[in-house]
């Protein structure tokens, strides 16, 4: 049987502000082509199908398109968990309707973790859960992800001694030592909520969601990876989804080419204006890190005129990040005039006089008196 492993989608995310739904719609093609190429019997998603859990109407589309594809199209079984992002009834939205083709969705751990037997492989959704959950399940004492994950691979032991068959956990977590990016939004908080790979020994392979980046994080644990770049931190990833073969156990990497890949130009003013003129890949979406202090945020739009795919202004020179910096007791502290002559000094490093002043005040009132209309 050949599995096909992707995890953290995200439909309908967004990056600074910059749809990503064209992407995401290229990448289910990518996807699908993947998918009868290989000749794949079984597709797991290990969660964050979706962004946030009120997900767009655009986002929910695409989700059961996908699921109409894979299982209706082209006849496979597919597999999906909710993730830390994801609305479990709206990973059902469809589920009804195709789960006699072959959709198995699980949003909530409602009972004990039990196998999905699907011929010789057996598989073991775990949706992502708080450890409460789990200590009320099995009736037992439960302090935190480690022990709610040992306690579920404890209680399956019986089956996982069967040697005659594959056993393969699906979940969504934060394994010890593995690599965040910073598109990983809270998956770690001080170190909170890691579980160590021990807690997957038994089978002979875990599919896992929750961390953008691919990587090996156990002795048969996989992250799959976003298959998509959410963040500039990741655009040296090679994303991918992976292929798991149960009858020699050989793993494969499949990349997967984002529609629009992601560059960041660094330096000075006159060097990153040279660097946009002289880049020709119009697909592309960037970040701007200006150094010196001919750079204010208003020269976004002169950037833009270069690359329209220009999204992020980061990095205005040390000395004015320094003292824009403001503690959020000090601003609170502040008169509002204060602080626009005070960002405006910053910036320009000349003072506000009296005729402009007057046009904030003005500027000022208009916004009070339309937010009382209200």
């Amino acid at each position: 049987m050949k599995i096909l492993h992707t995890a953290d989608w995200h439909l309908g995310i967004a990056l600074h502000k910059q749809s990503l739904m064209e992407d995401q719609y290229d990448f289910i093609e990518q996807l699908k082509q993947i998918v009868m190429d290989e000749n794949i019997d079984v597709i797991i998603i290990a969660g964050d199908i979706y962004d946030t859990t009120l997900a767009s109407k655009e986002a929910i589309e695409l989700y059961d398109k996908c699921m109409h594809m894979l299982c209706m199209e082209l006849k496979k079984q597919v597999i999906v968990i909710a993730g830390n992002h994801d609305s479990p009834v709206r990973l059902s939205s469809c589920s009804a309707l195709l789960a006699p083709m072959g959709l198995h969705v699980y949003g909530k751990l409602e009972e004990k973790v039990k196998p999905l037997i699907l011929g010789n492989t057996w598989f073991y959704p775990i949706p992502y859960f708080h450890p409460q959950t789990v200590a009320n399940l099995y009736g037992v004492e439960i302090q935190d992800e480690e022990e709610a994950f040992l306690c579920i691979q404890n209680d399956l032991e019986e089956k996982l001694n069967k040697k005659e068959v594959c056993h393969i956990a699906i979940a969504h977590t934060f394994m010890a030592n593995a690599s965040v990016s910073e598109s990983d939004r809270f998956a770690t908080i001080g170190g909170s909520g890691m579980v160590s790979s021990t807690v997957f020994d038994k089978f002979d392979y875990v599919a896992l969601g929750h961390l953008h980046r691919h990587q090996k994080a156990g002795q048969n644990a996989y992250y799959s990876g976003s298959p998509l770049p959410y963040s500039f931190s990741e655009a040296s990833y090679a994303k991918k989804v992976l292929i798991y073969d149960t009858d020699n156990g050989e793993i494969q990497e499949k990349c997967i080419q984002p529609l629009h890949s992601l560059k960041t130009y660094g330096g000075k003013l006159e060097d990153v204006i040279t660097q946009l003129k002289q880049d020709n890949d119009t697909q592309s979406y960037v970040k701007i890190e200006i150094e010196d202090k001919q750079a204010t945020i208003d020269m976004m739009e002169y950037f833009q005129e270069l690359h329209e795919g220009i999204l992020q202004l980061s990095g205005i020179h040390e000395e004015t990040q320094s003292r824009i910096g403001v503690d959020l007791q000090t601003m609170e502290a502040m008169q509002d005039d204060s602080i626009v002559k005070q960002f405006f000094k910053d910036m320009f490093q000349e003072e506000l006089d009296e005729e402009e002043m007057q046009l904030f005040y003005e500027a000022q009132k208009a916004v009070k008196e339309e937010e009382y209309a209200s």
